[in-house]
């Protein structure tokens, strides 16, 4: 996994400098575009270690037998310890904030809720659905999805809230110069 991280980074790497031959670049822009790539890709590191890659199905030996767990909350509460309780529920919601805050500011499309309400439940989706058939050492749990939905809301909600605060701002400075 790791040798495909690289391979996509410099990849990613000789993106970049054709991308900076073609157009004029905005350097906040950039940055903003390369800590996004950066930050998917740390999600896919921490969401798939340990890097125990198995074929769905039963193809080729892999394993057969599959777990979701679909109960909410239900893994949550049969943790026996409240600390590991607090670290695995903020933890996925902190996963998925950055997202709701990176896709509004790149993309005009993700302004609108309901498009990051969608993306950010598939992404997640996509996130579990890869632990449940991919891995051997990892499972997809509704907990999860519920918690990484849930952060990538609560960054949109910032990001909206900053976005308010600055029209209000700029409203109130354009007032005041007449």
């Amino acid at each position: 996994m790791r040798i495909g991280i690289i391979a996509f980074g410099f990849i990613y790497l000789l993106w970049m400098v054709s991308r900076r031959k073609k157009y004029r670049l905005q350097p906040l822009k950039e940055f903003l575009l390369n800590g996004f790539v950066f930050y998917l890709l740390s999600v896919v590191f921490l969401t798939m270690q340990p890097f125990q890659w198995n074929l769905p199905f039963g193809i080729s030996g892999g394993k057969s037998g599959y777990h979701f767990d679909y109960r909410l909350f239900y893994e949550l509460s049969h943790m026996s310890d409240l600390q590991l309780q607090t670290l695995y529920s903020v933890g996925n919601i902190a996963l998925f904030f950055p997202l709701g805050i990176f896709l509004p500011i790149l993309f005009r499309s993700c302004r609108r809720f309901g498009v990051l309400l969608f993306i950010s439940f598939c992404g997640s989706l996509t996130i579990e659905l890869t632990q449940t058939f991919f891995t051997m050492t990892r499972r997809g749990t509704l907990d999860d999805l519920v918690f990484n939905t849930a952060g990538a809301v609560l960054g949109y909600s910032l990001y909206a809230l900053f976005h308010w605060f600055g029209k209000k701002v700029s409203l109130f400075l354009v007032a005041n110069n007449r």
